[in-house]
């Protein structure tokens, strides 16, 4: 007697499948968001751009503002990884400053690579809704921890943040944000290190040294 693991459809699991399509919207959404406008864009918009139907869609996400979420997610995601990437190759030797500009290059960088992310990531999903308010407000707090517990420890030994973490972490948060809002409206945009030169003194400013 036979097992079979997953089912198949033409030849592949019906898993893959199913993370193909639900990449595909992502992908979809994150460019038409960006070059659109997330109010401008239907999910008949998001279906085409994906090349799929409206029942695909309903198998992997309820509303339009849950893709949005998902696309926002994702991008997050990926700069979390960046984050942790660049920590891990972290010379120790480095001096604080140069420390914090490797891991917001890394964090900037992961971002700038798709030209749409930045613009979903910091404009698209601002004042959308207050479920959408809450979840940006979870990440965050979810960016305060990783701050807290990973980046400040590597960058300065026997470091940490000044006074409370949250509100440290949405003091840089901000003038991400800002900054980074001043940048996608330039035209032409400068190289994301004039950003970085620009935020690592504020990130290095809410660092207490033993």
């Amino acid at each position: 007697m036979t097992t079979t693991v997953g089912r198949q459809y033409g030849g592949r699991a019906v898993a893959e499948r199913k993370a193909e399509r639900r990449l595909r919207f992502l992908e979809a959404a994150t460019r038409l968001f960006a070059e659109r406008g997330y109010t401008e864009c239907s999910l008949a918009d998001v279906c085409a751009g994906a090349g799929l139907s409206k029942r695909q869609f309903y198998e992997e996400f309820q509303t339009r503002e849950d893709v949005l979420a998902a696309a926002y997610d994702r991008i997050q995601g990926d700069a979390v990884t960046a984050v942790a990437d660049a920590l891990a190759v972290l010379d120790p030797r480095l001096d604080p400053s140069a420390a914090m500009t490797a891991v917001l290059s890394a964090y900037l960088g992961s971002l700038d690579a798709d030209p749409y992310r930045a613009k979903v990531a910091f404009i698209e999903v601002v004042g959308v809704s207050e479920r959408m308010e809450r979840h940006r407000r979870e990440r965050r707090h979810a960016w305060a921890s990783v701050l807290e517990t990973a980046v400040v420890p590597r960058v300065v030994l026997g470091g940490r943040i000044r006074g409370n973490p949250s509100l440290a972490a949405s003091a840089l948060i901000g003038a991400i944000n800002g900054l980074t809002h001043e940048w996608l409206l330039c035209d032409p945009r400068p190289p994301v290190s004039e950003l970085v030169e620009l935020l690592v003194p504020v990130a290095i400013a809410l660092i207490e040294t033993p």
